[in-house]
């Protein structure tokens, strides 16, 4: 693994643990976009009561954002039946987070999703990219809805819905029409990418226009991926969007 890899996720690390800390003041010295809940902390200057981790994987989220929110309650939800079954594992200790054998989607159902090397990479969306599609193996995975697991749970509201879901995020936010279109979702992060050729990143230009129309506003970008020469090029990142109620 590269050295330089190991040292910047090591400082990340500990910076993410100080921000995170109760005894860390929140100031105007920390610059924005270091830390996406720390941010939030900010903005928000109340208890995040619900977060909705869509595409937690094995539970590297849900635990960064119980760091900062340890009195949150925190639906990870992961398709994947041997992803899940780490996820469980790795949050079992953490009585807040719920895990959900499921992905979300714009309608409850059944998809097929492509089983990738990288677990980060599984995707229900159907793509012919070649660079990534080198195992044949699929799973059919059950499908729910932001509304229909909110209204279930008889949640008022939801404080963060994170999502990661390899270009699937349009069709994440089509299920959570009934809390977005009365204000009861306050913050809305997400992976996304400028090259709208790229199906299995969501676009930033039809989510920040579906979102603005929806009385939301763009607050920043975050833990951006860079590649090329001297890293030179803008791969993709994450966006976070504010509820003008706020």
């Amino acid at each position: 693994m590269n050295y330089r890899y190991i040292v910047g996720k090591t400082l990340s690390q500990v910076g993410n643990t100080i921000l995170s800390s109760k005894l860390m003041p929140l100031t105007r010295i920390v610059p924005h976009g270091i830390s996406y809940p720390y941010d939030i902390k900010r903005i928000y200057k109340k208890k995040i009561k619900t977060i909705f981790d869509v595409g937690a994987n094995i539970g590297q989220t849900s635990r960064f954002l119980n760091l900062h929110f340890p009195e949150a309650d925190i639906f990870a939800f992961e398709p994947v039946h041997e992803t899940f079954k780490t996820l469980k594992n790795n949050t079992k200790c953490f009585s807040n987070i719920k895990c959900f054998h499921s992905a979300l989607g714009s309608q409850e159902g059944e998809k097929l999703i492509d089983i990738r090397e990288n677990s980060e990479l599984n995707t229900l969306i159907d793509s012919e990219s070649k660079m990534l599609s080198n195992s044949e193996k699929k799973e059919t995975v059950k499908i729910t809805t932001v509304d229909a697991i909110a209204k279930k749970n008889q949640l008022s509201k939801i404080d963060i819905l994170k999502m990661d879901v390899q270009g699937y995020e349009s069709e994440v936010i089509q299920g959570a029409d009934f809390y977005i279109k009365n204000n009861l979702i306050d913050f809305i992060y997400s992976e996304i990418d400028f090259d709208e050729n790229n199906s299995e990143c969501q676009y930033f230009g039809e989510l920040n226009k579906f979102l603005a129309l929806n009385n939301f506003r763009f607050s920043g970008f975050y833990e951006i991926f860079r590649w090329g020469e001297d890293k030179r090029y803008f791969g993709f990142c994450n966006a976070l969007f504010v509820n003008c109620n706020l």
